[in-house]
């Protein structure tokens, strides 16, 4: 199935244009770990799912924060449905477009649900679109009511207040942590009391969940960062030396 691709210049044009006009609009990845959640015993049996590394990592690991961290457990038939919902309610969806065996997959998931996003673009351009695309990126967060949404949401407010306020304005209005799957109905009427224009979130298949619950339900905006959400703490490329062995940066970089 062909998909249109936006650049993540595009994709913050379209963020943009929303905020400008109030409008809702959600941006959210499907990645390895996504996909698998929406594979479960459907597109792979149980044996096929819960012997995979992703299952081993997101139902032993116990770091709670970075690539090791995947907020959910396997098996989990409801998560899975309710990934399944949000991709197909998302406006724009990352993919690995150039990334061949995980985009593959995630496309293969697709085809059987019949998944036919209107947009989709490379997912890990996340990790540096606030560098390669910071006059728009920064243009997202002038004057808006931001909040954010991970695990270490506090890190990242103090960051960005410390980084880029003064210049640009912006108000972190809340942060929301969330950890694992069964925070997101405590998320959720986080969120409702909130006052925002943009919601910026870093919580893997909770992340794809929550960003068009904030779309259709509250009208907002939500980007889903993923491990981008660190390079707003430390400036830099989020996992650098392991993301160059998957694509080429400078190639990530003009995308």
């Amino acid at each position: 199935m062909a998909y249109e691709e936006l650049t993540s210049g595009q994709v913050l044009d379209r963020i943009l244009y929303s905020l400008e006009r109030r409008l809702p609009l959600s941006v959210i990845s499907v990645g390895v770990t996504e996909t698998h959640v929406l594979a479960q015993y459907e597109v792979y049996t149980e044996e096929q799912f819960m012997n995979h590394p992703e299952a081993n990592v997101a139902n032993y690991s116990k770091i709670k924060r970075g690539h090791q961290h995947r907020g959910i457990t396997f098996p989990n038939i409801e998560a899975r449905d309710a990934a399944l919902e949000a991709v197909r309610k998302a406006d724009i969806v990352g993919i690995n477009i150039r990334v061949s065996r995980s985009g593959e997959f995630t496309r293969q998931v697709f085809d059987f649900y019949g998944i036919a996003p209107d947009f989709v673009f490379e997912a890990y351009t996340r990790r540096v679109m606030m560098i390669s695309q910071q006059r728009k990126f920064h243009a997202m967060l002038t004057n808006r009511k931001i909040v954010i949404v991970c695990g270490y949401a506090d890190e990242v407010k103090k960051a960005l207040e410390n980084q880029l306020q003064a210049e640009l304005n912006f108000c972190i209005t809340g942060t929301i942590k969330i950890d694992r799957y069964e925070d997101i109905p405590r998320v959720k009427q986080e969120l409702m009391k909130s006052e925002f224009d943009l919601c910026l979130l870093a919580a893997g298949t909770n992340a794809v969940i929550l960003a068009p619950y904030i779309a259709k339900d509250l009208g907002k905006v939500a980007l889903d960062l993923g491990q981008g959400m660190e390079t707003l703490i430390t400036g830099k490329i989020e996992g650098e030396a392991w993301l160059a062995g998957q694509i080429e940066l400078t190639k990530l970089l003009d995308m």
